[in-house]
């Protein structure tokens, strides 16, 4: 299982090479590949922390998301919770912004350009530079698209010792894409099929180690004798 996953996360490495770049183009689709900014493809939004002095403006209904929130997906895609929350009130007396469901939640400080959709309204810390993707794009294709970004966000930040990429960086930042929203559909369901047989293959190993687990505990304590 182990060889297996590792053989499957490098075919679907090879395939975001391919696709993401239009090296390799589906059936059916034509065209030049277009060149915008990401101002261009979604509306980006900051985030913020209310004051942490103020008990009125925690604990209460408003998703809030902090980086730890995306270490802890291990790379899967989809953010349903989050581990803290904030109230209206903390909401509306800081810069935290409400970003709507099925838009991309991106980690923009130390460390710079892990992603995650999320899949319920969110707000976030100020550790976030966050994507509504405009009606012409997939959320999806951008969500692949922006992992393939990590090294160009961080070559904007220069030689700081604290890495931080701004708004500013970001709003004139150049990818290139199918312009036909169709194909970028096309594109991310490949990449959705070989994640979710990325997520059974985890799962049935997770299974695996826990039944070799038990079985360990069962045979070398004597609980259980061989026949």
């Amino acid at each position: 299982l182990d060889r297996l996953i590792a053989k499957k996360r490098d075919l679907k490495q090879a395939a975001m090479q391919q696709l993401l770049t239009g090296q390799t183009r589906l059936p059916g689709f034509h065209g030049e590949w277009e060149v915008k900014t990401l101002s261009e493809l979604a509306d980006i939004r900051s985030g913020g922390t209310p004051s942490t002095t103020e008990p009125k403006f925690w604990d209460g209904e408003v998703p809030w998301c902090t980086p730890s929130d995306i270490t802890a997906l291990r790379g899967h895609k989809y953010l349903r919770e989050t581990n803290r929350r904030i109230t209206e009130h903390g909401l509306k007396f800081s810069s935290a912004e409400m970003i709507p469901a099925q838009s991309i939640v991106m980690t923009s400080r130390a460390t710079i350009g892990e992603c995650a959709i999320n899949q319920v309204p969110v707000s976030t810390n100020q550790g976030f530079k966050n994507f509504v993707p405009f009606q012409s794009v997939d959320v999806d294709f951008l969500y692949y698209l922006l992992t393939t970004q990590m090294q160009g966000f961080i070559s904007l930040c220069g030689g700081s010792t604290f890495l931080e990429i701004g708004k500013g960086q970001l709003v004139a930042f150049e990818v290139r894409l199918p312009c036909a929203k169709a194909e970028q559909t096309a594109i991310a369901t490949i990449l959705s099929d070989l994640d979710t047989e990325l997520a059974a293959l985890e799962q049935r190993l997770t299974k695996t180690r826990a039944l070799k687990q038990g079985m360990m505990q069962e045979l070398l304590t004597g609980r259980t004798r061989l026949v």
